[in-house]
């Protein structure tokens, strides 16, 4: 999976793999508009092929509008360069096409710098930013994660990512690239994560997760100027923080009006939105050029260390897939690639490519590329390095929750879903769990449970019950961790309750259970993704047991509103504040559990890393017991073995749980019912266990870790 092969080695010190190499290099195969070592600027279009004439227009600051005929070089392909007396950095600049009789002035599909939608693009000149990163993006960090990696050289493999998952506009108050640079140095030092991943950034000129992004090579404009995205990684990197950029090319939003005059991006849609033409007609190798020329603007011109690639299955085009990753591959042999597919962990989407499709020779890449664009190379091997772990995820909501897609709680399910789980990306919840339906988080959706809410809700239908029952459970956390809720008044508590659907009320004391024991599981949720080999991944605020909401939020620009209610709450600025992170007070009474969540994340990043059998290692073998709800993982590298024993009921054992330990003596590493994890300390196993039959102690919802010292 990790596309570590022998023939990869005699390239790992070449000069050539740790370079950075400037967009220009790669000008004539794709488009936008890029400055050139002279200051000159290379413009090329992809239009409609019956395009007659396209014009360039170049406005700078205080001076009339200059008109430039550009050239066909192909049907539909228009290029132009200008040298620096003509053009300078920052000009604003657009395209006006003579097509069907009609004067049609557009932006730039590939503009880099775009701060406004029906206007012109701004041009940028990406190499006079100054990047302080040259030892980082030339491998001699040893903390850069790279595909091509592994233990006998410099880099990290894919398999040690230890992944923060945030959204910029809502990790901090102010929620844009500089502000985020204060949370990057908690996220590295007090936390200990390795990675980040951005949620995407492309344009979308409105508050929103970023899912809808028109202007695939520009970052929003709403969060800064590009500077401000490149001074954000580049603090990551001195943070020693690899930088992973979202990236959408399955579709693009609603704001697309102006795509659909330029040329034959678009083919139809799918269920996200508008997909592109990628496999339509002789266009379509173009349109492939035109997204993967984005993907590489990411990676060169941002020195984003890897991609996470959204629900490519919805691409619809298994050969764009593999030109994407042959084309990284080549021209950025170093990052990595994440696909988030969808097909239940099809092995096709991460079998690396054959050695000779990895060859990095100039001609045979070129040759292996047009075979790609013919559609006459296999399908069999995407190439990707790894993906998120769908399966994995469902599994673990199915045992916390009770229920997922109509599936039941079975831990034989569980058990088989991490089997295959081990070079995948694994998680507890992500943006799409959290966002989708209601927007609340783990801990408020087990308080549904826990508290009964969805029998406690005024009479409405099912889907409405559940949304009202959601949004209960988050309101009741949100004033109990505040304090607001012990200050009510009788009368005060009752119209609080009945404002939210509920047909009666609850006692401080059971609020203060369900929210143990939520707490507990949430910890155990997040345990458990960290006992399996392979890439972890926390989402922003899961560090800290938040409970802020994360809407799925969309605030059209052009046209209605259609999807109002489809979420269960308005989307637009309303939904964008509630889900910042600050949005949510905790007093100083339940405060501890914040920070003991922090350290419960700080010290399993910190097991990870020390543990190569949580890293690069293999399952050696899962042991389970139906009845009792109990879950153990053997994971082993060389010497070094871990055994993390996990309890998925409410039933309480102190030393007398028959566990059936592998050989050998072992000494408990970690328990999430430690005090200093906010747990009850009462469940420790502080006595190393030499027998192959133990009795030891586990939690409710608690899990353990146990390191073999002989």
């Amino acid at each position: 999976m990790l596309n570590t092969k022998n023939m990869e080695k005699k390239y790992l010190h070449n000069n050539n793999l740790y370079r950075t190499p400037c967009i220009f290099d790669i000008k004539n195969k794709f488009f936008g508009a890029y400055f050139m070592p002279d200051n000159s600027v290379h413009f090329k279009l992809l239009t409609f092929p019956d395009v007659k004439n396209v014009i360039l227009e170049v406005k700078s600051r205080g001076e009339a509008v200059k008109s430039f005929e550009m050239n066909n070089i192909l049907c539909g392909i228009w290029q132009l360069e200008l040298n620096s007396d003509n053009v300078k950095n920052f000009d604003r600049y657009r395209f006006v096409l003579d097509y069907k009789d009609e004067l049609i002035p557009v932006k730039d599909p590939c503009s880099m710098y775009q701060d406004s939608y029906f206007k012109w693009s701004l041009l940028y000149n990406h190499s006079l930013f100054k990047w302080t990163d040259d030892d980082w993006m030339r491998g001699k960090n040893y903390r850069r994660i790279s595909r091509i990696a592994d233990e006998v050289n410099v880099l990290t493999p894919v398999d040690s990512l230890r992944i923060y998952e945030l959204h910029i506009g809502t990790l901090t108050k102010e929620g844009t690239f500089l502000a985020a640079k204060q949370k990057v140095k908690k996220i590295s030092e007090e936390l200990k994560f390795n990675a980040i991943e951005i949620m995407p950034v492309e344009n979308t000129y409105s508050f929103n997760w970023g899912y809808d992004g028109v202007d695939k090579y520009a970052p929003n404009h709403t969060y800064g100027v590009p500077d401000d995205l490149k001074e954000l990684i580049d603090y990551a990197h001195k943070c020693n923080l690899n930088v992973i950029m979202d990236i959408v090319p399955n579709h693009l939003g609603p704001d697309i009006a102006q795509l659909q005059k330029t040329g034959p991006y678009i083919d139809g849609d799918n269920c996200f939105g508008f997909k592109f033409n990628y496999e339509k007609d002789r266009y379509s190798s173009y349109v492939r050029d035109f997204i993967i020329g984005a993907a590489l603007n990411w990676l060169i011109n941002y020195h984003c260390d890897g991609l996470r690639v959204d629900m490519t299955k919805f691409m619809c085009s298994d050969y764009t897939m593999k030109q994407m990753v042959a084309e990284i591959n080549y021209y950025c042999p170093v990052a990595f690639l994440i696909a988030e597919d969808g097909r239940d962990n099809d092995t096709r989407v991460t079998k690396p490519f054959t050695l000779s499709e990895r060859d990095l020779n100039e001609l045979h890449h070129e040759r292996f590329i047009n075979s790609i664009k013919n559609n006459d190379v296999s399908l069999a091997n995407l190439g990707f390095d790894s993906e998120w772990d769908f399966p994995f995820h469902k599994q673990i909501a199915a045992m916390l929750l009770g229920y997922w897609d109509c599936r039941k709680r079975n831990i034989c399910d569980f058990d088989f879903s991490l089997r295959d789980a081990q070079t995948r990306v694994k998680y507890a919840m992500s943006h799409d769990e959290i966002g989708n339906i209601d927007g609340t988080r783990l801990i408020s959706k087990i308080m549904v449970n826990e508290l009964n809410l969805h029998d406690k809700i005024c009479d409405c239908c099912h889907t409405l019950k559940c949304k009202r029952s959601a949004h209960a459970a988050h309101k009741i956390l949100v004033e109990f961790l505040s304090g607001r809720l012990e200050k009510m008044s009788d009368n005060e508590r009752k119209k609080f309750y009945s404002e939210n659907y509920l047909t009666c009320d609850f006692s401080l004391d059971e609020i203060f259970c369900a929210y143990k024991k939520a707490f507990a599981m949430h910890k155990l949720a997040i345990g458990k993704v960290y006992s399996i080999p392979g890439p972890k991944m926390v989402f922003q605020g899961d560090e800290s047991a938040s409970v802020a909401y994360f809407k799925f939020f969309r605030k059209f620009s052009i046209g209605p509103e259609p999807y109002l209610l489809e979420k269960g709450y308005a989307p637009g600025l309303e939904a964008f504040e509630d889900s910042k992170l600050s949005s949510v007070f905790v007093c100083d009474k339940y405060s501890y559990i914040n920070s003991g969540m922090e350290k419960f994340i700080h010290d399993l990043n910190v097991l990870s890393d020390s543990n190569m059998a949580l890293t690069s290692g293999h399952i050696e073998k899962t042991l389970l017991h139906e009845n009792s709800y109990i879950h153990a993982v053997y994971t082993r590298k060389i010497y070094n073995e871990i055994l993390s024993v996990s309890n998925f009921s409410s039933a309480a054992y102190q030393k007398n749980y028959g566990m059936l330990f592998p050989k050998g003596k072992w000494r408990e590493i970690l328990n999430s019912d430690n005090e200093i994890y906010s747990g009850s300390g009462l469940f420790m196993n502080p006595e190393p266990t030499k027998e192959q039959f133990n009795y030891i102690s586990i939690a409710p919802y608690g899990i353990s870790f146990f390191e073999r010292i002989s």
